[in-house]
């Protein structure tokens, strides 16, 4: 009877290939990002009552340092989240080894050049010093 409950056991103790880590970041990335997007709906609609967000509105928010964090924050959640669920489906439903190989490169450099993407518009914004006019 040992030796069954011990087979039992070493079958499926797991490999470290579970996927357990990226199961559970999901949900942690999801509550991040619903955290995130309330805090950023709060902010627009209902901290500055009475200020429509305009271009200029918007424009001085993101030359600002904490908005820049802010929004590369939710960019960075929301690409890992979004590749992570993709990935999650390719190992569930795409069973031949070199068709999942290529879908995660594929989805690698889209999530990648996203990044660069959001870095190259995020990070060097700034308004002019006599402010948008438009």
């Amino acid at each position: 009877m040992a030796t069954a409950i011990r087979g039992f056991i070493d079958r499926y103790r797991g490999s470290g290939k579970t996927g357990a880590f990226n199961w559970f970041f999901q949900r942690i990335s999801g509550v991040v990002l619903l955290v995130l997007i309330v805090g950023h709906f709060y902010i627009e609609h209902f901290y500055a009552p009475g200020t429509t967000p305009t271009y200029n509105v918007v424009a001085g928010r993101l030359a600002s340092l904490g908005w820049k964090l802010f929004d590369l924050t939710f960019v960075i959640f929301a690409l890992w989240h979004g590749i992570n669920g993709i990935f999650e489906f390719i190992d569930d439903y795409v069973h031949s080894d070199g068709w999942r190989l290529s879908l995660r490169a594929l989805f690698w450099f889209v999530g990648i050049l996203y990044l660069v993407l959001a870095l190259l518009t995020i990070l060097p914004f700034s308004v002019p010093q006599g402010g948008i006019n438009g």
